[in-house]
């Protein structure tokens, strides 16, 4: 996969969402987003006549914003308003949750979906600026975690983060019956070809959109912080993990 950010793309400011990138608008990102983070999802209780609270901590963060600063400038026989009415057509097409980088973290990718601006300003018609935000869920995925990796019994995994990433496990067998385990959990797969099975979903499938989770039983695994081992059972001719590991 060739990169989306070299030597000429970093001497400014360039974001890519749903595939596209600002340079394709002529917008530039004036400055560096915050380094937001997320909060952890928790619920507190008071007790009557005790001090303090009592704090249930979820293993799971609420979504966070992400802020741009651009400009955008008239040129190449387009005017101001041009410029603006395509930039926001493109970001306004995207529903959902779409893929979003930008240079400033070029090795991590983030979900996110646009949700508005404070509008450009309009300098003589020339150029404005406006500040972009983002919803963004809370994990900033690795690009090193979205590879798939081959695996046989006893392959070891090593998630370099301090969270358990939901992996996305592919087998391939003729009509067999494959277990795969990580961590003490197994998740096991009637496969007759080729199965994929995603951890985060909690879903099993055959591409393009066939539901495979009849086929499948146990619990989905997961790929804790550090060392990890895998373990096969059945004849697969080959199983490979997409591991997704992700930092917060």
């Amino acid at each position: 996969m060739p990169k989306l950010f070299d030597s000429s793309t970093n001497k400014q400011g360039v974001i890519v969402y749903g595939g596209e990138s600002s340079g394709n608008y002529g917008m530039v990102v004036a400055e560096a987003p915050a380094y937001e983070r997320p909060k952890r999802k928790e619920t507190i209780y008071t007790v009557p006549g005790r001090n303090g609270v009592i704090v249930f901590q979820d293993d799971a963060w609420e979504d966070v914003t992400r802020e741009y600063k651009v400009w955008l400038a008239e040129g190449n026989g387009a005017s101001l308003a041009q410029k603006v009415d395509a930039f926001e057509a493109w970001l306004n097409s995207k529903k959902g949750y779409q893929r979003l980088e930008d240079n400033f973290e070029p090795d991590v990718y983030r979900l996110a979906y646009y949700s508005g601006g404070d509008g450009f300003t309009n300098n003589l018609t020339q150029y404005g600026e406006a500040s972009l935000h983002f919803t963004c869920r809370p994990e900033r995925f690795l690009v090193s975690g979205e590879t798939p990796v081959t695996v046989t019994d006893g392959s070891a995994l090593i998630n370099p983060t301090k969270y358990a990433s939901k992996p996305l496990i592919h087998i391939e067998a003729d009509n067999q019956t494959v277990s795969v385990t990580i961590n003490g959990k197994t998740i096991t797969a009637l496969v007759s070809d080729f199965i994929n099975i995603d951890c985060e979903t909690m879903d099993a499938y055959r591409l393009p959109v066939e539901n495979k989770n009849s086929n499948i039983s146990g619990s989905f695994p997961t790929i804790a912080p550090g060392n990890n081992t895998v373990a096969i059972t059945g004849n697969a001719s080959l199983v490979t993990i997409t591991p997704r590991y992700f930092a917060i």
